[in-house]
C-alpha cells in the first residue's frame, strides 16, 4: 500500500499477459464485444441498464489489462487486481439489479440504500483511478478537482462559489441519474463509438491495412516526393478510421518516415508530416474519432449535416500537409519512389477492391438515416464478407474472436475518459458553474467573438491534451460550447471549433503525443518535431476561425450552389499558395517577401468572401506567372 501511495500519480503500464491470465482476459472481452453487437441489433435493453453493463465490462477489463503504476511486473495479473476487478463487477451487478428501483425513485429526495452508497462510492472512485492507471494523472485530476468544487465549492466566496450540496446529493446525481458518469459522453462510448472501434478493430485484422499501405504507395509514391505523399495518403486512410492520432503514428509511422529518411527528407520533417498527417483522421469523415456521433448526442445536429460540414475543411487539412510535401521535395530535389518498389496500381486495387465494400456500406448506411450502431455491425459484417473475397485474406474464426477482444481492450481507454468526462458535466450542471465560465470567458474575451473564441481554443487545446479525440471533445464541449452559444454562434460551426481544438492537442506541445510517438521512430527531437508538426497543421489552426465567422466554410446541402462551388475553389487554391509561402517554394525558390505575400494571398483565398478571395488569386497569379517566365527565360539562356 505504501509502495503505491508513493506511486500514486503514476501512469500503469499495459500488460503482456499469456497463459492462464490472457485466456481470461480474452474471455471477457469477446464476451463484453458479443454482447455489445446482440445489444445494438437484436435487444430493446433499458439504456440505463446498458450503459451500467458498459462501464462494469470497462472496469473488470480495466484492472486486469493495466498496472497500477509503472514498474510493476506486467506478465501476469496479480491477486489483488483480480480482487479489485470482482469488486468492480459485483457493484456493476448490483447497479443493474436495482435499476427498476432506481429509475423509480425521485433524485436527492427519495433516500439511498447503503448498498447503494457503497456501489455507488466504488463505481465513482475505481473510474477515477483506473483513468490514472491508462492515461496518467492529468485526466483524473481534472475529474477530481471538479467532484471536490462539488462538495466544497460553498466555502469559496464570491462569484465562483456555490450553494452548499450534500455530500450524499453529489453522489446521487453522480451516479443514480443520468447527469453524471452516464451521462451523454458515456452513452455515446457504449454504443456508437465502441460499435466503431470494433468495425476499426476487424478492419485492420482483416488485411485491409496492407491494402491501403500498397494503394497508398502505387497512387502517391510515383511522384515527386513520393515517400512524404505516401505517408499523408496511408495516415488519411488509416485515420478515417481509427481516429485515434498516436496508434495511426505507430501503425503507418513506422514504415513511412523510415522511407521519408531514406530518400532524404530530414528527420524532423518525417516525424512531423506522420503526426500531422495521423491527427488529421480525428476532422476527416466518415467517422472524424467518432467525434461526429458524439456531436449527434449532444449537439442534436444530424450525422449526415456534420460528416457534409466536416468534408471541405478536412479536405483543405490534407491538401495543405501534401502540398507542403510536394514543395519540400522539389525544394531538395527529391524524386519518386524507386519504381521496382512500387506495387502496379491495378494488381493492388484487383486484390483489395473487396475492402473498398466495408466503407462504401457503411457511408451509404449513414446517409440513408440508418443508426451509426447498426450502420457499424452492418459494416463489421462486410468487412468478414470481404475478406473472403481472396484465400489469402480470408477471417478465420481465430482472427475474428482477435478482433472482438481487440475492440473491446481497445474501447477501455475511451470509454473510462468519457466517464471522467461525466463526472466534470456533473459538476459543472449541479453548481451552476458552467454558466459562469462561460460569462467569465466573455468578459475576459472583452465581449468580443475573437477574444472568446482565442480563450476557448486554448482552454480546448490544454483539456484535450494526451485524450482520444471523442474523449477530448466530450470533456472540452461541456465547457467551452455555452460561451460560443453566447455569442450566437449556431450550433455546428461552434461543435465544429472545439472538435478542431480539442484534435490538435495531438500536435499542440507541451504534450503533443502524437509528435512524441512520430519523433521517437524519427529518432528526432521530440520538442522540435512537436513545433514543427504545429506549423505544418497550421491551416487547420487558422481553419476554424474563418468557419465560425463564414460557416459557408462548412457546407450545407440544402444551401449548396454555384457560390460554394467558388468558395471550394478558393479555400484549395488559398492552402496551396500558404504552403507555398511556408516552404518558400511555387514553381521556383521564393525568396522572403513572396513567400509572404504567397501567405497573405493564401489567408485571403481561404477566408470566403469574393473581393478577398479574388484579391488574393490575382497576386497568386502573378507570383505564378512571374516564376514561370522566370524558368523559361532561364532555360533559354542556357
Amino acid at each position: 500500500m505504501l509502495k503505491y501511495l508513493a506511486n500514486i500519480t503514476k501512469e500503469g503500464q499495459k500488460r503482456k499477459l499469456t497463459g492462464k491470465d490472457k485466456r481470461i482476459i480474452s474471455a471477457v472481452a469477446i464476451i463484453m464485444s458479443l454482447y455489445q453487437l446482440w445489444q445494438s441489433t437484436f435487444s430493446s435493453i433499458q439504456p440505463l441498464l446498458h450503459y451500467s453493463i458498459h462501464l462494469t465490462f470497462i472496469l473488470v477489463l480495466g484492472y486486469m489489462l493495466y498496472t497500477p503504476y509503472e514498474g510493476c511486473d506486467i506478465t501476469k495479473i496479480p491477486k489483488h487486481d483480480y480482487l479489485l476487478a470482482i469488486m468492480a463487477a459485483l457493484s456493476g451487478i448490483y447497479y443493474a439489479t436495482q435499476i427498476p428501483r432506481y429509475l423509480l425513485r425521485w433524485p436527492q429526495v427519495d433516500p439511498l440504500l447503503a448498498l447503494d452508497i457503497v456501489a455507488g462510492i466504488i463505481i465513482v472512485l475505481f473510474v477515477i483511478e483506473l483513468t490514472k492507471r491508462t492515461m496518467g494523472s492529468v485526466l483524473p485530476s481534472i475529474g477530481v478537482i471538479f467532484l471536490l468544487y462539488a462538495l466544497f465549492g460553498h466555502l469559496i466566496p464570491g462569484y465562483i462559489g456555490h450553494r452548499r450540496i450534500v455530500p450524499i446529493d453529489v453522489l446521487d446525481q453522480l451516479v443514480f441519474t443520468t447527469n453524471g458518469v452516464f451521462t451523454s459522453p458515456i452513452v455515446v462510448a457504449s454504443t456508437y463509438v465502441f460499435l466503431f472501434v470494433l468495425f476499426g478493430s476487424f478492419f485492420a485484422n482483416s488485411g485491409a491495412g496492407d491494402f491501403f499501405y500498397k494503394f497508398s504507395m502505387s497512387v502517391a509514391g510515383r511522384y515527386t516526393g513520393g515517400a512524404g505523399k505516401v505517408a499523408v495518403v496511408a495516415s488519411a486512410l488509416f485515420g478515417m478510421i481509427n481516429g485515434s492520432p498516436t496508434a495511426n503514428v505507430v501503425t503507418t509511422g513506422s514504415f513511412t518516415i523510415p522511407m521519408m529518411k531514406k530518400v532524404g527528407y530530414d528527420s524532423k520533417f518525417a516525424g512531423a508530416v506522420n503526426a500531422v498527417a495521423a491527427t488529421g483522421g480525428g476532422i476527416m469523415p466518415p467517422i472524424m474519432g467518432t467525434a461526429a456521433f458524439l456531436m449527434v448526442e449532444m449537439a442534436g445536429i444530424p450525422y449526415i449535416d456534420i460528416a457534409v460540414a466536416a468534408a471541405l475543411p478536412g479536405i483543405l487539412f490534407y491538401l495543405a500537409l501534401g502540398f507542403m510535401v510536394h514543395f519540400r521535395a522539389k525544394k531538395l530535389g527529391l524524386t519518386a519512389v524507386d519504381p521496382k518498389d512500387l506495387p502496379p496500381v491495378g494488381k493492388t486495387l484487383k486484390e483489395g477492391f473487396p475492402f473498398i465494400l466495408p466503407l462504401v456500406v457503411l457511408v451509404a448506411m449513414l446517409i440513408k438515416g440508418y443508426t451509426p450502431s447498426l450502420a457499424a455491425v452492418a459494416g463489421i459484417v462486410s468487412v468478414i464478407a470481404a475478406s473472403f473475397f481472396r484465400k489469402e485474406t480470408r477471417m478465420s474464426m481465430e482472427k475474428i474472436l482477435k478482433s472482438l477482444e481487440d475492440g473491446a481492450l481497445q474501447s477501455v481507454i475511451v470509454s473510462l475518459s468519457c466517464a471522467i468526462a461525466g463526472i466534470v458535466i456533473n459538476g459543472l450542471m449541479i453548481t451552476g458553474l458552467g454558466g459562469k465560465i462561460a460569462s467569465l470567458v466573455l468578459s475576459v474575451g472583452g465581449g468580443n467573438i475573437f477574444g472568446a473564441l482565442l480563450i476557448t481554443a486554448v482552454l480546448c487545446t490544454i483539456l484535450g491534451m494526451g485524450m482520444p479525440v471523442a474523449a477530448a471533445y466530450a470533456l472540452t464541449v461541456s465547457l467551452a460550447v455555452p460561451s460560443l452559444y453566447e455569442l450566437g454562434i449556431p450550433p455546428m460551426p461552434a461543435h465544429m471549433f472545439v472538435v478542431y481544438f480539442s484534435t490538435l492537442s495531438a500536435i499542440t506541445p507541451p504534450v503533443a503525443v502524437a509528435a512524441y510517438a512520430a519523433a521517437g521512430i524519427a529518432e528526432a527531437n521530440a520538442s522540435k518535431v512537436g513545433w514543427y508538426a504545429c506549423w505544418m497543421g497550421i491551416v487547420s489552426f487558422i481553419v476554424p476561425f474563418i468557419f465560425i465567422y463564414q460557416p459557408v466554410l462548412l457546407i450545407n446541402v440544402k444551401t449548396f450552389s454555384l457560390h460554394t462551388l467558388f468558395v471550394m475553389f478558393g479555400c484549395m487554391l488559398g492552402v496551396i499558395a500558404m504552403a507555398a509561402g511556408m516552404e518558400g517554394w511555387l514553381r521556383d525558390r521564393a525568396g522572403k517577401i513572396t513567400r509572404i505575400a504567397l501567405f497573405i494571398s493564401g489567408l485571403m483565398m481561404l477566408y470566403p468572401e469574393t473581393m478577398t478571395t479574388v484579391a488574393g488569386l490575382v497576386v497568386f497569379a502573378a507570383i505564378y506567372a512571374y516564376q514561370r517566365i522566370k524558368i523559361k527565360n532561364s532555360s533559354l539562356a542556357a
